[in-house]
């Protein structure tokens, strides 16, 4: 929390939570099954409820107040109604309460780990790409400084005070998280975690230069020595009542070569895409889709999808973002999906 209080909040560490569901088959998180804060953790934001039910994102330039502060090396972890499993694109978002400033984001980073039985624990795999060394205290990195971490991207949906969907990346905010990353995962691989019927999400604060990416890199990012990520919402794209094999592909994923592949695709055909729909956002602004077709060139075609591939790999292009994009097809099925940009 950017409060620098220090409060020892112990006796509330690892106790089990057990909510009340708040809504009924909401795609919401609805149950706090645990919360231990850690010790920096604002006494203002100690309720777990909070992360409960839709994002009340403040905008670009607002963070959002309805939050549950983890405390360093603090974590959370929310159960659902609906199944969350891995469909076309990104399967869920996380909405934490960063914010632009000076052409960057205030970011305070949490990792983020998926499980089926309430014990085994997946983290998606997180790659920093800011400078070695301590950020300035209540700074700003640019979006796309932070892959597979919440807390590096504003919230924008707000579902007490506008109409922008939490579903879709494109406009709402948050980080999207794709199911289909950890599939060599061992506790994957192994069977402990079904991708298929995932239906807890634990998050986990990330303490600036204590823990290191997946690479090995230590991560640091502008909370100072007492700062933490702050949750605000989970909202599920994918789940497993919605799947009938028929919704629309939007996924995006790197070769092995460095470029960006983007992949659209109805298995009941391109004509059943809605391209009236197909939308993308570049830090979290409006970006037609057509201006994608510059840098991405088209690679193949079939009757069900169409790929495209960014001209040039893209380590070594010096980009740094956050690209978002999301289709329906004619029955109002929506698929999204959002990609660091780390060059």
């Amino acid at each position: 929390m950017r409060s620098i209080s220090i409060l020892c909040v112990a006796a509330l560490a690892a106790v089990p939570f057990s909510s009340t569901p708040v809504l009924a088959q909401t795609k919401f998180a609805t149950q706090v099954v645990a919360y231990a804060p850690g010790a920096s953790a604002s006494p203002s934001f100690i309720d777990p409820t909070r992360a409960l039910g839709g994002p009340q994102g403040g905008g670009l330039g607002g963070g959002s107040v309805d939050i549950v502060a983890l405390g360093q090396s603090g974590s959370l972890t929310l159960g659902f109604d609906v199944t969350i499993t891995n469909g076309p694109g990104a399967d869920f978002s996380v909405y934490e309460n960063g914010f632009m400033s000076g052409g960057g984001c205030f970011a305070e980073v949490a990792f983020v780990e998926v499980s089926t039985d309430g014990a085994s624990f997946a983290r998606f795999p997180t790659r920093y790409a800011g400078p070695v060394g301590p950020l300035p205290a209540f700074g700003t990195s640019p979006l796309g400084t932070f892959a597979g971490l919440t807390g590096g991207a504003p919230g924008i949906a707000n579902v007490l005070s506008n109409s922008i969907s939490p579903f879709d990346c494109v406009v709402s905010g948050g980080e999207a998280f794709d199911l289909a990353v950890l599939a060599n995962d061992p506790l994957i691989v192994g069977g402990a975690v079904d991708l298929a019927a995932i239906h807890f999400v634990r998050i986990v604060d990330c303490v600036a230069g204590a823990h290191q990416d997946a690479a090995g890199a230590l991560i640091w990012d502008h909370g100072g020595a007492t700062g933490s990520a702050d949750i605000d919402a989970v909202a599920v794209i994918q789940h497993a009542a919605a799947q009938n094999g028929h919704g629309p592909r939007c996924d995006f994923e790197f070769t092995g070569t460095g470029k960006l592949r983007w992949t659209l695709g109805d298995p009941d055909g391109l004509f059943d895409l809605d391209f009236a729909t197909l939308a993308a956002s570049w830090d979290e602004v409006a970006l037609p889709a057509t201006a994608l077709l510059g840098p991405l060139a088209i690679t193949s075609v079939s009757a069900t999808e169409v790929v495209l591939e960014s001209v040039v790999p893209i380590p070594g292009t010096a980009l740094k973002a956050l690209l978002s994009t999301s289709v329906r097809d004619l029955s109002g099925a929506l698929s999204c999906d959002q990609v660091a940009l780390q060059g």
